[in-house]
């Protein structure tokens, strides 16, 4: 894929430039504790993209604490859905599942999506 694609007509410069593509971004996520509460899914919907995306996906304590975090680097799926093992912690514990997109080297977008350990599914759309 090193290759620019040429695709929009530059006709008062007389040559094609190059189309920019923009920050892939979330459009929907599910929150998915496990009900053992031994794990979390987080699946979410990302807009389509030409470049891989990439994503950092964090669990978080209410103290802040990160318990887990998990990086993807050219998710190729529209939804992907990485599971994190999560620490042996109470049912109905609250914890954050931190969202962050990547792109170009700082976080493009951000999502906080709170949920329980063996809780109840949380699914959200994201306005543009």
């Amino acid at each position: 894929m090193s290759e620019e694609l040429r695709l929009v007509d530059d006709s008062s410069a007389g040559s094609a430039r190059p189309v920019q593509p923009d920050p892939v971004r979330v459009t929907d996520y599910r929150v998915m504790p496990w009900p053992d509460g031994t794990r979390v899914t987080v699946e979410l919907g990302l807009t389509p993209f030409r470049e891989f995306p990439a994503m950092d996906i964090s669990i978080v304590a209410q103290d802040g604490q990160i318990l887990r975090t998990v990086s993807v680097v050219g998710a190729i799926e529209r939804r992907p859905a990485p599971t994190l093992h999560l620490p042996r912690l109470q049912p109905g514990t609250p914890l954050l599942a931190v969202i962050e997109m990547l792109w170009e080297g700082t976080v493009a977008q951000t999502i906080e999506a709170p949920f329980e350990v063996a809780g109840p599914i949380v699914k959200r759309v994201i306005e543009p």
